[in-house]
């Protein structure tokens, strides 16, 4: 598959080999040895999962994660060294894999965690949202954090029945393989979504007209700040820059000529709503016009939907319903018994 992802692609095919590893040991019927280096190495691999795959994300929403190295790898790295050349019994087994659960549940929630942090900016910065949510990598997660449970399942009654652990061996490489073809399907398929940080233009010097450039401190009063909303509005309105598909936060403060953080702020506030309600609100204004226009007798109501600026559909549809109470197509009849 051709992705422009191709840095995070590193981290995803990393994981998705050691991944298939343990698959095709555990369908070998590969029987760890304890005093075997190579055995032991086999065993340890998959404490490398958990962290490859917060990389992969980190990567993927373009967020640093060198940090990884400092506090995760060069710490297991140590603790491998340990394991291999200096424990040597029985309880080695238990201790790694209670090591190898707590890395891959801490990480796990530490992605989850990362990944509402940034639905939030999300909504602050793009006017569309279509394939930046990666809901798919919380699906992973979750599908992860389910292997574990089963894993703990399948140990204790695999301890207490014998008779019942092939078919549970049986079930989890299968759901195993499904996962990995899964995971390679919608990650190698992922676009580069987020090329750029967000806000990082703020230091940038910008020209000082339509607008004069001043983060607006507590002693200024909120007259004043409800003008320079307004001036926001009315350009975006009189200009329709909310027609561009693909409007985010950073291209309308440049058409503005107002910082990132000051632009959002003012709609945080004035508006009581984030960037992406803000820009639909406008567009779903535009196709209510539209459809009454000739156009309406040239375009289909999605036609229409992306002359007033929105790329998807989905999107459309569920942010008319949200204002209007009802769907276009309903809004549409109602135009037409009216008449």
């Amino acid at each position: 598959m051709k992705s422009a992802n191709k840095k995070a692609n590193i981290f995803l095919g990393l994981f998705l080999w050691i991944f298939s590893l343990g698959i095709f040991v555990d369908l070998l019927d590969y029987e760890i040895e304890e005093g075997v280096l190579l055995d032991r190495i086999l065993f340890l691999i998959p404490l490398c999962i958990a962290p490859l795959l917060y990389m992969y994300t980190y990567q993927t929403i373009n967020r640093p994660y060198l940090k990884m190295l400092k506090y995760v790898f060069i710490p297991l790295f140590i603790v491998y060294l340990i394991i291999l050349f200096v424990m040597n019994s029985e309880e080695m087994i238990w201790g790694i894999d209670l090591m190898e659960y707590a890395i891959e549940i801490v990480l796990y929630v530490l992605i989850l965690k990362k990944l509402q942090e940034l639905k939030s900016e999300l909504n602050n910065f793009y006017s569309e949202l279509e394939n930046k949510r990666l809901s798919w990598i919380k699906t992973i997660i979750y599908i992860s954090l389910a292997f574990i449970v089963f894993d703990f399942v399948e140990g204790f009654i695999g301890f207490e029945e014998e008779m019942v652990e092939p078919y549970l061996d049986s079930i989890s490489i299968i759901l195993s393989f499904i996962m990995v073809y899964w995971i390679a399907h919608n990650g190698f398929s992922q676009s580069e979504i987020f090329k750029a940080s967000l806000f990082t233009h703020d230091s940038q010097d910008l020209p000082s007209e339509p607008f004069e450039i001043h983060t607006i401190t507590i002693n200024e009063t909120s007259v004043e700040d409800q003008k320079r909303f307004e001036e926001v509005k009315s350009t975006i309105e009189k200009e329709k820059l909310y027609a561009n598909s693909e409007l985010n936060l950073r291209t309308l403060s440049e058409s503005l000529q107002i910082k990132e953080k000051e632009l959002s702020r003012l709609i945080n506030i004035h508006a009581e709503t984030n960037f992406y309600h803000f820009i639909n609100g406008f567009r779903v204004t535009e196709f209510k016009r539209l459809v009454q226009t000739p156009m309406a007798q040239q375009l289909s109501i999605l036609g229409i939907a992306q002359e007033a600026g929105f790329s998807s559909k989905s999107t459309f549809y569920n942010t008319f319903k949200t204002i209007e109470g009802m769907t276009p197509k309903q809004y549409e009849l109602s135009l037409k018994k009216s008449e």
